[in-house]
C-alpha cells in the first residue's frame, strides 16, 4: 500500500476535526430523542412501578459506568492524538493496548461486584425488588469499558463515527428489543420487577452489539493511512510504566469531576425511596412515585443540556488561544458573549417547561395519572434548568483558566446541599422535596461558580444584558402563548394547542428579545454565514428595520 496517498493533509485534519463535532453533537441529539422515547415507552408499557425499578438499576449503572469510563477514554484519546501527530504508530497501539487491559480488569470487577452484591444494593436504596434489574444490567458494565476504550482510541485519530454509531446502536436496542422484552414478559403475567428485568436486558444486548460494532471496526482499521502529511514514522516508544503513570495523571482529575457531577442523581436514587417510605407512603406509592419522577421529570429537564455543552465546548479553545495570546479583553469578550448565550437559550427553556410541565408532558404521550402526578414536580425541576447553563459555562472559563478543582468544589457543596435537603424535605412535604432540593443543588453549585469566576477573571458582564433582559423576553413571550394557549382550548385538541403554543412562545420570544435588545443583528453577524441570514431576515419589515439602525 501507498501510504502516502491516504495521508491526511493539516487542512483535511482540521475538517475531521470539525466534521467529527458535527457528528458527534447530532448523534447526541438522536440518542437523547431515542431515550426520551424509551422513557415514553417505559412509562406505558412497564408502568410506574416496573419504570421505578428499571430506574433504580439504571442510575446505579450509570454512575458506575461515569466512574469507570470518564477519565480513561478521554486520556487514552489525548494520549493517542499526541502519538500519532509524532508519527509513533507503534506508541498508540501500545497505549491502546494497556487501557484496554486496565478497562477490561474495571470492567470485570464492577460487572462482578454489582452481581454480588445486588442484594445489599438494592436493600440500600429501598427497593429489595430491584436485584433482579441490577443482575440483567451488571454485564454492561464490562461491554461499555470496553466500548469507551475503543471510542477513545479512534477520537485519538479525529474519528468520531465509530462513537457515533455504536452509540445509535445502544440506543435503537435499547428501545426495539427492550420492548419487545417487556411486552412479551407482561403477557406471561410476570410482575413488574420481572419485567423490569426483562425490558433492562435490551440496554445490555444493546451494549453488546455497540462493542461488536467498534471490535470489527478496530480489527479492519488502519493506523498508518492517518499519519500526518509530510511525516516521518518515528518507532521511538514510551515504555509501559511511562504510559501507564500518564494515563492515570490525565483520567484521575477528570473522573473524579465528572463523579462529582453525577453526584445528585446517585443521592435520588438512594434516598427518595427510603425517606419516602420514612414519611409514611406506602411501598407502592412510593414506587409509583418514583417511577414517574425518573422517568418524565429528570428525562425532561435534562434535555436542554444537549443545547448547552457543545457551546461550552466551543468555549475551551477560543479562551485558550486567547489566554495564549495574553489578551485578556479578547478573552472577557469571549466570556460575557458565552454568558449571555447561555441564558439567551436556558432561561426560555426553565420557563417554558416550568409553565408548559403539563401540557408538554401529555403531548409526548405519558400515561395521564402519571403526567398529571408529575407535571408539579416538572414546574419546580425546570428552574434548575437556569442554574445547568450557567455552571456549563463557568465551567469551562474556570477549567480554561487552569482552575480544575473549583468546579469539584461547587459541585461537592451542591451535593451535599442535595444530600441535607433530600433528607428533611422528603421526610417533610414528600415527593416535592426531591425537585425543591435539586434546584437547592444546582443554585449552591451555580453561585459558587460565579463567585470563583468573578474572583479569578473580575466583574461578570452587565446583569441587565445577560440576565434581567433574557429572564424578562421569556415571561412575556411565554406569558402570551399561555394566554393563547388556554383560549385555544376551548376550539381546538389539547395537543394541537400545545404545538401552536410552543411555536408562538419561541416567535414571540425572538420578537420580544430583538425589541428589547437582548438580541442584536451584530451578535447574528457573528454566527457562521451570517451574511445570508441577515439577507434573509432582512426581507421582512421588522428585521429591516433593525439591519438599517445596525
Amino acid at each position: 500500500m501507498d501510504i502516502n496517498k491516504k495521508k491526511a493533509s493539516p487542512k483535511s485534519a482540521i475538517g475531521m476535526f470539525f466534521s467529527g463535532v458535527f457528528v458527534l453533537t447530532l448523534a447526541n441529539i438522536l440518542v437523547k430523542a431515542v431515550g426520551l422515547i424509551s422513557k415514553i415507552v417505559l412509562n406505558r408499557v412497564v408502568g410506574s412501578v416496573g419504570a421505578g425499578y428499571y430506574s433504580s438499576a439504571y442510575e446505579i449503572y450509570a454512575y458506575l459506568y461515569v466512574i469507570s469510563t470518564s477519565g480513561l477514554p478521554v486520556a487514552l484519546s489525548i494520549m493517542v492524538s499526541k502519538s500519532r501527530a509524532r508519527g509513533r504508530i507503534k506508541e498508540a497501539k501500545k497505549i491502546f493496548d494497556i487501557a484496554f487491559i486496565v478497562l477490561l480488569v474495571i470492567g470485570t470487577v464492577f460487572s462482578l461486584a454489582m452481581i454480588v452484591f445486588s442484594d445489599k444494593i438494592a436493600t440500600v436504596i429501598g427497593a429489595s425488588d430491584t436485584r433482579l434489574c441490577i443482575i440483567m444490567v451488571a454485564p454492561t458494565m464490562l461491554f461499555i469499558c470496553l466500548s469507551s476504550c475503543m471510542r477513545g482510541y479512534f477520537q485519538g485519530y479525529q474519528l468520531m463515527m465509530p462513537t457515533a454509531i455504536s452509540q445509535l446502536i445502544e440506543a435503537l436496542i435499547k428501545v426495539g428489543l427492550g420492548v419487545l422484552l417487556a411486552l412479551w414478559a407482561k403477557s406471561k403475567g410476570y410482575n413488574d420487577y420481572v419485567v423490569a428485568a426483562y425490558t433492562i436486558l435490551g440496554v445490555t444486548i444493546g451494549v453488546l452489539l455497540g462493542m461488536i460494532y467498534l471490535y470489527i471496526k478496530k480489527l479492519v482499521f488502519k493506523e498508518n493511512d492517518f499519519i500526518p502529511q509530510n511525516l516521518e514514522i518515528d518507532n521511538e516508544k514510551k515504555s509501559r510504566k511511562q504510559i501507564f503513570k500518564e494515563l492515570f495523571s490525565i483520567a484521575i482529575p477528570i473522573t473524579l469531576s465528572s463523579s462529582v457531577l453525577s453526584l445528585t442523581t446517585i443521592i435520588d436514587t438512594v434516598m427518595v425511596q427510603n425517606r419516602l417510605l420514612a414519611y409514611g407512603m406506602n411501598e407502592l406509592s412510593v414506587r409509583i412515585y418514583y417511577g414517574d419522577y425518573t422517568s418524565l421529570v429528570i428525562s425532561m429537564f435534562n434535555l436542554p443540556t444537549i443545547l448547552f455543552y457543545p457551546i461550552a465546548n466551543a468555549l475551551v479553545p477560543l479562551i485558550s488561544l486567547a489566554h495564549g495570546e495574553n489578551n485578556k479583553k479578547k478573552s472577557r469578550e469571549i466570556r460575557d458573549l458565552s454568558l449571555r448565550i447561555i441564558n439567551i437559550i436556558a432561561i426560555p427553556c426553565a420557563v417554558g417547561l416550568g409553565v408548559f410541565s403539563y401540557p408538554i408532558l401529555n403531548l409526548l404521550m405519558f400515561k395521564e395519572d402519571s403526567v398529571s402526578r408529575a407535571a408539579p414536580w416538572l414546574s419546580i425541576a425546570a428552574i434548575s434548568v437556569m442554574f445547568l447553563g450557567i455552571i456549563s459555562v463557568t465551567n469551562a472559563f474556570l477549567n480554561t483558566a487552569g482552575k480544575q478543582k473549583l468546579p469539584i468544589i461547587s459541585m461537592i457543596v451542591g451535593a451535599f446541599a442535595k444530600l441535607v435537603s433530600n433528607y428533611f424535605l422528603l421526610g417533610k412535604i414528600g415527593i416535592l422535596g426531591a425537585p425543591i432540593s435539586t434546584v437547592i443543588c444546582y443554585l449552591f453549585a451555580s453561585s459558587l461558580n460565579i463567585y470563583f469566576t468573578v474572583k479569578h477573571f473580575g466583574k461578570l458582564p452587565s446583569l441587565k444584558r445577560s440576565f434581567a433582559l433574557p429572564m424578562l423576553s421569556s415571561i412575556i413571550s411565554i406569558g402570551l402563548s399561555a394566554v393563547i394557549y388556554i383560549g385555544m382550548l376551548s376550539v381546538l385538541p389539547q395537543k394541537l394547542s400545545t404545538l401552536i403554543a410552543i411555536l408562538l412562545s419561541v416567535i414571540f420570544y425572538v420578537v420580544v428579545s430583538f425589541k428589547l435588545k437582548s438580541i442584536t443583528i451584530d451578535d447574528i453577524a457573528m454566527l457562521p454565514n451570517s451574511e445570508k441570514l441577515i439577507k434573509v431576515l432582512s426581507k421582512s419589515k421588522f428585521f429591516k428595520k433593525l439591519v438599517q439602525n445596525r
